[in-house]
């Protein structure tokens, strides 16, 4: 544990009062209430430890704290050097080395690599891919049986990875492919698996080890397939085949720890961001978008009001930093906080207001808004998601909301979902049973 928390480190700057390993430990397991109750009002920051006076974990807020965050990359280490180590000298030991994990000149050549995925060629596939996405898709049917919309958003998203990101068919064994590659993040962060380092066979993180090697001999294979193939639209297609100015290409382990990457930020992410753009929507009265412009405002409302990832992830300060008035010192763990940039008055009006109307004309300050990140670390897959979000929503004729008690529940401290099973229903629309309540109205108020 004292791997992943120097508790010595000492910070001169306010935080909660506690004990340092307890509130650290409080933070990982419900950052965002434990944001909302005990930093969101109190300490402005730009820094604010998790306890005051003590250097091991902080958050980053406002401008300052996000522009250090997102753009001063080389006084952090490389995620996959220290939280997300993995064993080194085995065909699997890059899988968590990605643009996103990278710093420096690494993660200048894996964005210049990666960037062929994201041009317009591309592009156009993907919304084409989308568009047949959602005519197979329950929200398609007028049947009136009730589903779950998240499940089903989940469901959309993997298929348009598969297709899209992959260039493989929606069968049983690729969807369990893609299932895989999505938990691995997710299990990760299991205190078990992250903090008891264990290669024991019959240890959880020993048994992850497995299933991470499982993984990328799958994902081994496939790339091999494809380098053999004709280039394709498909993004793995793509990156087999790309060759930059030097000719220099990706590796097949370099590929491997791409797509975990993508996977991990653009799969259960934005089927999220979709449930709970269409949770607002469904559940304000009046607030049916009629135009592509105020569809928009309303994806753009939800993702500050009910962010999928309230906090970013974790990055180790690898020198004594200055943010503001404070030093942080070396070995402390930094998060980015959108959850309380997002709930910030001073940026936007009565913040737990659900008012899409904000975002018509308006300028925001780009560290005031960060669904995606900013600047150099903004997510390379912003573009995808965004025009997965609004194909998908903008040929949906709106569901009816059955279900009103939602919960806003953190799983394996990254991503929001619903705490249950949210349904709806096609067909002709019917009023909401009631107002929505649960824990989600802490974000959004009635």
């Amino acid at each position: 544990m004292g791997t992943m928390f120097d508790t010595s480190l000492r910070i001169d700057a306010a935080g909660p009062r506690g004990i340092p390993i307890v509130n650290n430990l409080r933070f990982l397991r419900h950052n965002a209430w434990y944001a909302l109750d005990h930093v969101a009002t109190r300490f402005p920051g730009p820094v604010v430890p998790l306890t005051g006076g003590n250097g091991s974990v902080v958050l980053l807020r406002g401008e300052e704290g996000a522009r250090s965050y997102f753009t001063e990359n080389d006084v952090f280490e490389r995620l996959s050097d220290g939280i997300f180590a993995l064993p080194q000298g085995r065909p699997w030991s890059k899988m968590f080395d990605a643009v996103i994990t990278f710093n420096g000149e690494r993660h200048r050549r894996s964005r210049r690599l990666l960037m062929p995925i994201t041009h317009k060629s591309a592009m156009d596939h993907y919304a084409t891919v989308f568009a047949e996405t959602f005519k197979r898709s329950r929200f398609a049917r007028t049947d009136g049986e009730p589903f779950d919309m998240a499940a089903e958003f989940v469901d959309i998203t993997r298929a348009n990875m598969l297709v899209c990101l992959l260039g493989i068919d929606v069968d049983d064994a690729n969807v369990e492919l893609a299932n895989d590659v999505a938990r691995l993040l997710r299990a990760f962060q299991n205190p078990l698996v992250l903090l008891f380092r264990s290669e024991a066979a019959w240890t959880p993180h020993g048994r992850w080890l497995r299933h991470l090697a499982s993984v990328y001999d799958r994902l081994e294979l496939l790339i091999e397939r494809k380098r053999a193939d004709d280039a394709r639209r498909d993004a793995l297609s793509i990156l087999c085949h790309t060759v930059d100015d030097n000719g220099d290409r990706l590796s097949t382990p370099e590929i491997a720890g791409e797509l975990h990457g993508l996977f991990s930020a653009g799969f259960e992410t934005t089927a999220m961001s979709m449930t709970w753009a269409l949770l607002t929507i469904l559940g304000t009265p009046g607030a049916l978008p009629d135009t592509e412009q105020e569809l928009d405002a309303a994806v753009r409302e939800s993702q500050r009001l009910i962010p999928t990832v309230p906090f970013s992830l974790p990055r180790r300060v690898a020198r004594d930093i200055r943010v503001g008035p404070t030093v942080i010192p070396k070995g402390a763990l930094a998060f980015a906080t959108p959850l309380l940039e997002h709930h910030d008055p001073a940026s936007f009006p009565d913040p737990e207001v659900y008012r899409p109307a904000r975002w018509t004309g308006a300028k925001v300050n780009p560290y005031a808004f960060l669904p995606y990140g900013v600047g150099q670390r903004r997510c390379l897959g912003a573009a995808f998601a965004d025009l997965q979000i609004r194909t998908t929503l903008g040929l949906m004729r709106w569901p009816s909301l059955l279900t009103t008690e939602v919960d806003y529940v953190i799983r394996s401290g990254a991503t929001a979902f619903p705490g249950k099973p949210v349904l709806v229903r096609t067909g002709p629309r019917a009023p909401a049973p009631g107002p929505v309540t649960g824990s989600v109205r802490r974000l959004w108020a009635a």
